[in-house]
């Protein structure tokens, strides 16, 4: 049942203002995107349709249990009315945070300082079972693009902290997944009707030269699919903590575990068009799944697997199930994204909680100098803060009054506690 309520509801256990008889509704959410709504109208004997207006809040079926949406677009014609609206939590796009600047503080404690910034209190609650510390720093932005921005103007929850968000009218949560591995796993050799298959190999490697700490080269280390390209893939691939041959050839062999040896693959599977076939059956195990969730994927032809997330939707609100659901290549953890220069950036800011906040410090806090270690507690350039760590000849140096300011030792070069 599809219901609409007053533009003040907080709370959808009632008919609100009554149901509705749609013709199509369906429901589009992408991780840690978009999660829309659009609704199509006949115009009926009894009037319903005239309860479609801006700002006016439904409440449909999601695969996560019922979810309110704020219409914003409405587009009659001469047949139906079609109305278009966010989820809830997009109501964040219409306050503002003039300035909020957080250091060194809990996932938690960001989400609660966010919030107080709020230039007008909203009834949502934020939640996270994120762990760690991270400094963020946002101004003239709007809550949304605080939480879910991608860090380049303005700093943002996720970039700081990772994480993916699970909306539930109201209630907003950051996870470390929202999904989670049941052992589903699907076959598949060839597009077939409503099952479109993307592979690409343009990062793929299969011969690694790793390189580790203090610019140590390791033997090229081969992968076992070299032989499925007309070359191998040679690529470098570095970890400074590694200091000996045997660990750089392990950590080679690590990456090729993970798959990088093997082509990114997307597919979205259309169950309209999938039901038509006899390879449904197959398939319709993704019919279960959920965002976020992770599945094994099976290439049969040329005999390989590997792990894809749930990263996109479409459900049907009316039928109560998917229209189609989108399968991304899943990023684990750093080792299967550590290449070089602005690539290896953006690929690791997709990859787990632990490297984003890792990668954090070392892109915003953590400045090395003339073998010195300066970290920043109160700015991104080590130059203009006031108070810094520095690590070097000196052992660990404390400054309150900015680099060129006096310096209190901690710790002396020989590993003493100073007095």
């Amino acid at each position: 049942m599809i219901t609409i309520h007053e533009k003040n509801s907080t709370a959808f256990d009632t008919l609100g203002l009554g149901a509705l008889l749609p013709s199509l509704c369906s429901v589009t959410e992408e991780l840690n995107g978009v999660y829309e709504l659009e609704l199509q109208h006949p115009y009926d004997e009894w009037g319903k349709w005239e309860k479609l207006e801006n700002g006016y809040i439904l409440c449909v079926s999601t695969p996560r249990g019922k979810q309110a949406f704020r219409i914003y677009n409405i587009k009659p014609t001469m047949e139906s009315i079609t109305v278009n609206a966010r989820h809830i939590f997009y109501d964040l796009l219409d306050n503002f945070i003039q300035s909020c600047s957080i250091t060194a503080q809990t996932p938690q404690s960001t989400l609660n300082s966010l919030q107080s910034a709020f230039n007008y209190a909203m009834p949502f609650t934020f939640n996270t079972t994120l762990t760690g510390t991270g400094s963020l720093a946002v101004s003239s932005i709007n809550p949304i693009s605080a939480l879910l921005g991608s860090g380049e103007d303005n700093d943002s929850f996720v970039s700081v902290f990772g994480g993916e968000i699970l909306r539930d009218n109201y209630n907003i949560s950051f996870l470390p997944s929202i999904g989670s591995d049941k052992g589903v796993s699907i076959r598949y050799s060839k597009n077939l009707i409503g099952l479109e298959i993307e592979e690409d190999i343009s990062e793929v490697a299969t011969k690694i030269f790793p390189v580790g700490k203090d610019g140590l080269i390791g033997s090229p280390v081969n992968s076992t699919h070299i032989n499925d390209y007309p070359y191998p893939k040679a690529r470098k691939y570095e970890n400074t903590s590694l200091t000996t041959q045997a660990q750089l050839t392990a950590y080679a062999q690590s990456l090729f575990n993970s798959g990088v040896d093997l082509p990114t693959v997307n597919i979205k599977a259309d169950f309209q068009l999938l039901a038509k076939t006899e390879e449904y059956k197959n398939f319709a195990i993704l019919e279960d799944v959920q965002l976020g969730d992770v599945v094994t994927v099976v290439n049969s032809k040329m005999n390989f697997s590997k792990k894809a997330q749930v990263i996109s939707y479409e459900w049907d609100c009316l039928l109560e199930k998917y229209n189609f659901v989108e399968l991304g290549d899943f990023v684990e953890d750093i080792t299967t994204s550590i290449t070089s220069g602005e690539k290896s950036l953006s690929t690791a800011l997709g990859a787990s909680t632990e490297v984003k906040q890792v990668l954090n410090l070392i892109s915003g806090n953590i400045t090395i100098v003339n073998n010195t270690l300066y970290i920043s507690m109160d700015s991104a350039d080590y130059t203009q803060a006031t108070k810094l760590f520095r690590w070097g000849t000196g052992g660990l140096q404390f400054s309150s009054t900015g680099i060129n300011g006096t310096w209190k030792t901690i710790i002396d070069s020989n590993g003493n506690l100073a007095t």
